[in-house]
């Protein structure tokens, strides 16, 4: 393996799923990238009862500080019951203001609370960036054993880290920077990539269960539509197959879609059904014993994963000790147990899955009015593509909607293979000021430099929502159909600010010209945006003669503000 090391034949290709409620890792340590050779962490540290199966680990830390007794900081399956934690953190990640028409509405109410919690003097940032550090170094521990400590210093590892595609970009930066921070990413010859989730599931699942000669095998000009429904996001993401042979190639159909109404909100309509059914006898109980991580919640995550997989007529949920006088029927005071009815789980799960269909629905309709296709293959993934109960609905919609065929994949892991060609999710471009067009702009925003007559405040796309991106000032985004032409109208949102140092700038290259004893140069240059950059999120260059000129930096917005 050394010689295979010297001849730059071996690297470690490191995919981190990283969710809201659980966090996966598969690697491949060979020249090979086949899927057959993915090998997934099956051991996470932590004396905790895995709830999902031992091949991933919650997403959750508690700090020491935070908790009297502990001398270090634990996470995963370390979190014990009762110990103050932070859970669902990656959800606050995603800042922007913009509501999604299919957010769960609750999402909003519940950011602040214990569902929610960060640290005195933390950001949801930081709180990531420590989990993750706590995941980098389990990993690399993992494959030290593995490979050796000293083949480990001279292998390079490729890291892809997944994300909701529905993410912002700042939220994609967000994610890029707490994971390069954490570890990933940090030797001089590693390298770190976000990769979104549907786009991840979609490369392992036309490789494995839809490659030529499976069961399910995918033909060329077919349309795979990815259903990737997690603890806090689902997405949605369609492909339409190029060719299948040597190896299976794919490409974007159109703009993906996807709404914060994942697993973690029937958490939330269990929560408000036992407020509502108990009131203040589940109200009096201390939060440490309700709330994420404790027994209790534990109990209730058991019952849902394991709902529609059985015929039960009802399901304890323990333990949890109120007082008062309590409805036997829905509580066992010996037992100390919640009783929850089938009536109960489908009251509270009908909900969510009823968005993840109208979701669907949305999609399909799109693409049948739109691009006049159908869709054949629905991959359904994620920590909720496991429930039984979503399957056997999303079956019987998927009868009554001319018999599109649903599977769900065993596993799916990550492998360094992309679309060829995706479709950009929102328009795209600079607040910058252009030439005034009589009868058409304002003459309040009309002004004259230069000897020409200019308008104030329009935005110039740089590019449009649906567009094909192939392989090859202000920036603003806008999701809605039809972009508008100022950057104060409404749906506009503002990503951040490009600058561009031109300290070391040849200057003499520029017209200029002496205002009040000062000379400005009139410097022509573009700036570009790369949206399909490697390591998965927004980077900028500027241009100028076909040049490189400066440095150019992207700060995004914190639009909590």
């Amino acid at each position: 393996m050394a010689n295979d090391v010297a001849a730059g034949r071996l690297k470690i290709i490191l995919g981190v799923d990283y969710g809201t409620t659980f966090t996966g890792v598969s690697y491949v340590t060979s020249d090979k990238t086949s899927i057959d050779d993915i090998d997934v962490i099956r051991t996470w540290p932590g004396d905790g009862r895995p709830v999902e199966g031992n091949w991933k680990t919650p997403t959750v830390i508690a700090y020491n500080s935070e908790n009297r007794g502990a001398c270090r900081n634990h996470w995963g399956y370390e979190v014990r019951a009762g110990m103050v934690s932070c859970s669902r953190t990656k959800l606050l990640l995603d800042k922007s203001a913009e509501t999604a028409e299919f957010d769960d509405p609750s999402l909003r109410d519940a950011t602040g609370s214990a569902l929610f919690h960060i640290p005195r003097g933390k950001d949801a940032q930081i709180v990531c960036q420590d989990f993750l550090t706590e995941v980098y170094r389990f990993v690399v521990d993992n494959l030290k054993m593995r490979i050796t400590p000293a083949v480990f210093d001279m292998t390079p590892m490729e890291c892809y880290l997944t994300v909701p595609a529905i993410w912002t970009d700042q939220a994609r930066i967000a994610t890029w920077e707490a994971a390069k921070a954490a570890g990933f990413g940090s030797r001089s010859f590693d390298a770190i990539r976000i990769v979104a989730e549907p786009e991840a599931a979609a490369v392992a699942a036309l490789r494995k269960d839809l490659r030529p000669g499976s069961t399910n095998a995918a033909k060329v000009g077919e349309n795979v539509l990815i259903l990737d429904c997690g603890g806090g996001t689902v997405d949605i993401m369609t492909y339409t197959i190029r060719r299948t042979f040597p190896s299976i190639e794919f490409d974007e159909l159109c703009v993906g879609i996807g709404g914060k109404c994942g697993s973690t909100y029937i958490d939330r309509n269990f929560i408000s059904l036992m407020t509502r059914r108990f009131e203040s006898s589940f109200e009096n109980v201390p939060s440490r014993r309700r709330g994420p991580g404790s027994e209790f919640m534990a109990s209730f995550e058991k019952a849902k994963q394991s709902f529609g997989s059985s015929e039960n007529d009802s399901y304890d949920i323990h333990p949890i000790s109120m007082q008062g006088e309590l409805d036997p029927e829905h509580y066992d005071q010996d037992e100390a147990a919640v009783i929850l009815t089938k009536q109960d789980m489908e009251g509270i799960s009908d909900p969510v899955v009823q968005d993840i269909l109208r979701l669907l629905g949305h999609q399909v309709e799109h693409i049948s009015r739109t691009k006049g296709k159908r869709i054949n293959t629905i991959v359904l993934v994620g920590g909720f593509g496991n429930s039984d109960y979503l399957k056997r609905k999303l079956d019987a919609w998927c009868a009554s909607n001319d018999g599109i065929k649903c599977i769900r994949p065993t596993f799916w892991g990550l492998e360094g293979a992309m679309p060829h060609m995706v479709i950009c999710r929102r328009h795209y471009g600079f607040r910058c000021d252009l030439l005034f067009r009589p009868g058409i702009d304002s003459e309040e925003h009309a002004y004259i430099d230069w000897g020409k007559t200019y308008c104030r405040g329009r935005v110039d796309w740089l590019i449009r929502k649906g567009a094909e991106l192939s392989d090859s000032t202000t920036l603003y985004s806008c999701n809605l159909d039809l972009a508008p032409e100022r950057f104060d109208d409404p749906g506009m949102e503002h990503i951040g600010t490009i600058t561009v140092d031109f300290t070391n700038v040849d200057m003499t290259r520029f017209e200029k010209r002496t205002v009040r004893g000062r000379i400005e140069y009139k410097l022509d240059y573009e700036v570009g945006v790369d949206f399909r950059a490697e390591e998965g999120v927004l980077r900028c260059f500027c241009l100028a003669d076909g040049k490189t000129i400066g440095v150019t930096t992207i700060s995004f917005t914190d639009l909590t503000g």
